[in-house]
């Protein structure tokens, strides 16, 4: 199966490099990054999941959202890749506080597998995510007053 890796070049050091290194070879890992995936407006064609590093998640979401891409974001599950067991949501996630799927990118080649296989076998729920209202600013005449 395919998985997007979604992480800044800033962040792909360290434990996630370790992460990308020790990623399972029964399935496929794709790395992009936030400014790749706002130019291909998705993910690769038959994803299967995506996995998202915390702070390129957080320093993204705007943007995708402004871009339009949260229904895109909507089709395939997704997990988080993040050193600590935070208690607070992800942006534009705050519904499914504490439900959360979170990999440990330190975790060693076994751990790891059996992560991806618990995902695989029992992906979270998808998420629909909160469109916002869009306020329209009117100018105002000096005839309408």
């Amino acid at each position: 199966m395919k998985f997007v890796f979604l992480c800044d070049d800033i962040y792909l050091k360290g434990d996630n490099a370790a992460f990308v290194n020790n990623f399972p070879t029964n399935h496929e890992l794709v790395t992009m990054s936030g400014e790749a995936f706002l130019q291909a407006k998705g993910v690769p064609e038959n994803t299967f999941g995506l996995l998202v590093e915390r702070f390129t998640w957080q320093k993204n979401f705007s943007l995708f959202r402004y871009f339009g891409l949260l229904p895109v974001l909507e089709m395939v599950p997704l997990a988080v890749v993040s050193r600590s067991r935070r208690v607070e949501p992800l942006k534009g996630r705050s519904a499914l506080r504490g439900q959360e799927m979170i990999i440990a990118p330190n975790a060693s080649s076994e751990e790891l597998y059996t992560a991806i296989d618990r995902f695989v076998a029992a992906p979270p729920q998808i998420h629909t995510y909160p469109r916002g209202a869009c306020k329209m600013f009117v100018k105002k005449t000096v005839e309408s007053l």
